[in-house]
């Protein structure tokens, strides 16, 4: 019976190789950013649309983008921010920007769908396209999630129909998260073309990105 003992010990040391496993998938799963694009109220184009964070650590938002596809097969990518100028000691600053941190269960309201759509054009008669101009839309966030080395996003897509009322749909019921290596270079480029960096990379190491030397 002496090959009970090391039997023994080698499925114990299974078993604890298992339940590490186990245990640390459950970490990286609950550490991992979640954000969902909300559209509030249906299909009304007017309803509100939030950005919410369902991960459990804070998320810094940097920036919140618009790409809007026209009857005419343009394609247009827009910043989606406040219009108007805003006081340094403006309470409601976050709101106002699009930008900064939301904690785990918070969220941040970017407008109504309409206005996050059109931005300065609507209000200005000579804009390049009209609202009933748009045959669908992309909406999309890059986020810094503590946890994570890279910036990490998030996108949702819609189709606006214009048959009688204005309706909005998404093309489904998810919010398409970004977080994974394969999609750095996207969220990475949807930062470069809004902050337009004098030096570009891949990371913080790179001798060309922001971190580098002047």
């Amino acid at each position: 019976m002496d090959y009970v003992s090391p039997i023994s010990s080698a499925i114990m040391a299974v078993v604890w190789i298992v339940y590490f496993q186990l245990f640390f998938l459950q970490y990286k799963r609950n550490n991992r950013p979640y954000l969902v694009i909300h559209h509030a109220q249906n299909e009304n184009p007017d309803a509100l649309c939030l950005l919410v964070n369902m991960g459990q650590e804070t998320v810094h938002i940097q920036c919140v983008q618009v790409v809007v596809h026209t009857r005419a097969g343009q394609e247009k990518a827009l910043t989606v921010t406040q219009y108007e100028s805003v006081a340094p000691d403006d309470s409601n600053v976050q709101h106002a920007l699009r930008q900064g941190p939301v904690p785990s269960g918070g969220y941040l309201v970017l407008g109504s769908f309409r206005n996050v759509i059109l931005g300065k054009n609507s209000e200005d008669e000579d804009s390049d396209y009209l609202f009933e101009d748009i045959t669908g839309f992309e909406l999309r966030a890059a986020v810094i999630h503590g946890p994570s080395t890279y910036p990490v996003g998030v996108r949702r897509s819609f189709t606006l129909r214009h048959d009688g009322r204005p309706k909005i749909f998404p093309h489904n019921i998810h919010s398409e998260q970004l977080n994974r290596r394969k999609d750095r270079n996207e969220v990475r480029r949807w930062l470069e073309e809004e902050l337009q960096p004098k030096c570009r990379g891949r990371s913080e190491s790179d001798s060309s990105d922001q971190s580098a030397s002047e």
